[in-house]
C-alpha cells in the first residue's frame, strides 16, 4: 500500500529524516514511537506531502506521490489525517466540519453528507453534538469529531499524528477506543503515539525512530520485550512500566 525509498527531509541545514526505507501493507497498523525530535511527525507529514520531502520516493497505492506531476489532492482524498490539535473549523458546527470536504469536492450531495455525518458521529459516540460548535466540546470530543471528519472522505489509509498528546488523561481512553475499533475493522493506520499500551494492543508493527531513522521495527511483542538496538532499549527503559 505504501512504499518509502530513501526518504530524506531537511529544514534548512537540519537533517530531520535520513534515508528512510519502509513498506506498509494494506490493513497494517503501524505505530511509530521514539523520543521527541526523532522525526516521527515529519515522516507522517511527508506521506501526504504536508511536508515536502527533500529526497527519496513515496509510493501510495502504486502511485509515485513525490512525482511533481502527481495530483496530490487526489491522493489525499484516500488518506485521512488526524492532528494533535484537532484542527476543526471553529466557525462551523460539528456536522458542517464533517460535511465540508466531501460536499465542496462534489463527491456527494449535502443531504447524503449530512446523513453520513450523523452516522459517523454515532460511531464515535458524540451523536448529540452535531449542531454544536467545536468551542463547546471537550478535547476528547473534539478529537473524536476530527476522526469522524477524516472518515467522511472514506479514506483507505488513516494517519494519526499524536492524536492524544493534547488531551487530559481521562479523555485519552475515549479516543484510543475509537481508534482501536477502526483498527479492528481492518483500516490501514499509521499512528505516531506515546501510548505504549495502545501500541502493544493494536500495532501489527512498531517502528522505533531515532535521529531521523527507523532504528528498529517489528511486532510489538518483539520490539517492547526484546529490543535489539541500544537506543530502543534506552528509550523503552524510560517509558515502559518496570
Amino acid at each position: 500500500m505504501i512504499t518509502v525509498k530513501g526518504l530524506g527531509k531537511n529544514f534548512g541545514p537540519v537533517e530531520v529524516l535520513r534515508q528512510i526505507d519502509a513498506q506498509i501493507e494494506e490493513g497494517e497498523k503501524i505505530v511509530i514511537v521514539g523520543p521527541s525530535g526523532s522525526g516521527k511527525s515529519t515522516f507522517l507529514r511527508c506521506l501526504n506531502l504536508l511536508d515536502e520531502p527533500t529526497g527519496g520516493e513515496i509510493w501510495i497505492d502504486g502511485q509515485l506521490v513525490t512525482d511533481p506531476a502527481c495530483d496530490i489532492n487526489k491522493v489525499r482524498q484516500k488518506m485521512g489525517m488526524v492532528f494533535q490539535h484537532f484542527n476543526l473549523f471553529p466557525h462551523l458546527t460539528v456536522r458542517q466540519n464533517i460535511t465540508l470536504a466531501p460536499v465542496t469536492l462534489g463527491l456527494t450531495s449535502q443531504q447524503a453528507a449530512d446523513s453520513r455525518a450523523d452516522e459517523l458521529l454515532r460511531r464515535v459516540g458524540v451523536q448529540d453534538k452535531a449542531d454544536v460548535y467545536p468551542g463547546l466540546l471537550s478535547g476528547g470530543q473534539k478529537q473524536r469529531v476530527a476522526i469522524a471528519r477524516a472518515l467522511a472522505m472514506n479514506p483507505r489509509i488513516m494517519l494519526f499524528d499524536e492524536p492524544t498528546s493534547a488531551l487530559d488523561p481521562e479523555m485519552i481512553g475515549e479516543v484510543l477506543d475509537v481508534m482501536q475499533e477502526l483498527a479492528a475493522e481492518g483500516m490501514t493506520m499509521i499512528v505516531v503515539s506515546h501510548e505504549m499500551g495502545f501500541a502493544r494492543r493494536v500495532a501489527s508493527r512498531v517502528f522505533f525512530m531515532d535521529d531521523g531513522r527507523i532504528a528498529e521495527q517489528g511486532p510489538p511483542d518483539l520490539v517492547f520485550n526484546h529490543p535489539q538496538n541500544v537506543r530502543t532499549k534506552a528509550f523503552l527503559s524510560k517509558v515502559l512500566p518496570h
